[in-house]
């Protein structure tokens, strides 16, 4: 039986990794020094599941177009850095805006016409409204994407920023990032655990973290919770900066304690 590698790269590895917004030009290949604290960091700690989503343009690029060469050469360097990577496309969803719908569309259209060596695993949607009246609107869109990826079953996630305000979210998803945050702001008590909010399909990103792992946070999301994914960078977001344009100065210390943690 042919079992897709989204799932395989789960099989194989610990149950807590880490979801990474790689919205960062990898810069080319081969040695891809854009992601090179990443590559290093997976390399050292194989066992640790990444789910890195890549961000070319605000999305794929043009419609039907392939990706830009550097994504080319750098995704399968990505890939192979690990059984545990799994490769996730960003495609912004506007909230659900039925006049963004069609665009949607066409940017996992875009992601699933590219070449087999450089496409993503799955897709990663952001700005989900998590609300119950668009639930429709979000069911449709993963049930069309999802066959377009990893052998038929690729990998879904969904960034509503904030637990979703149904829970029936969570039955259409591999993974939700439930909690997107300044670290400062963030509480465990904005976690949901539940038989209806399960902890294995939630993720938590925060940004303008500290310089150092956070030990006593990674051992109760991660030893005690069994968070799915969890991500600090100490990227800043203050005054509407992109806290996601370069990896954190700890990177392979923090992977290093979420292996630990586990």
């Amino acid at each position: 039986m042919l079992i897709p590698r989204a799932l395989t790269a789960a099989a194989a590895t610990l149950s807590s990794g880490v979801l990474v917004p790689l919205y960062i030009d990898p810069v080319g290949g081969p040695d891809c020094p854009g992601w090179g604290a990443l590559l290093s960091s997976i390399a050292a700690h194989p066992s640790v599941p990444v789910w890195a989503v890549i961000n070319p343009a605000s999305g794929p690029g043009a419609h039907g177009s392939q990706a830009p060469v550097e994504y080319q050469q750098c995704i399968p360097v990505l890939r192979a850095a690990a059984p545990s990577v799994v490769v996730l496309g960003y495609v912004a969803t506007w909230e659900g805006e039925a006049s963004a719908q069609s665009g949607v569309n066409a940017d996992v259209d875009t992601y699933a016409g590219w070449h087999a060596t450089y496409r993503p695993d799955g897709i990663f949607f952001d700005q989900v409204s998590g609300q119950s009246g668009d639930l429709a609107t979000y069911r449709s869109f993963t049930s069309r994407a999802r066959p377009m990826f990893g052998d038929g079953n690729g990998f879904i996630a969904l960034n509503p920023g904030t637990a979703p305000g149904d829970d029936d979210y969570y039955s259409i998803a591999d993974i939700l990032l439930t909690a997107e945050n300044f670290f400062d702001d963030f509480s465990v008590s904005d976690i949901s655990l539940g038989s209806s909010t399960p902890v294995s399909k939630q993720a938590v990103v925060l940004t303008d973290g500290p310089s150092s792992p956070p030990t006593s946070l990674i051992s109760q999301l991660i030893t005690t919770d069994h968070l799915k994914a969890f991500y600090v960078t100490t990227d800043s977001q203050a005054g509407g900066a992109n806290p996601y344009d370069d990896l954190p100065t700890d990177l392979e210390a923090y992977i290093a304690a979420i292996e630990a943690a586990q």
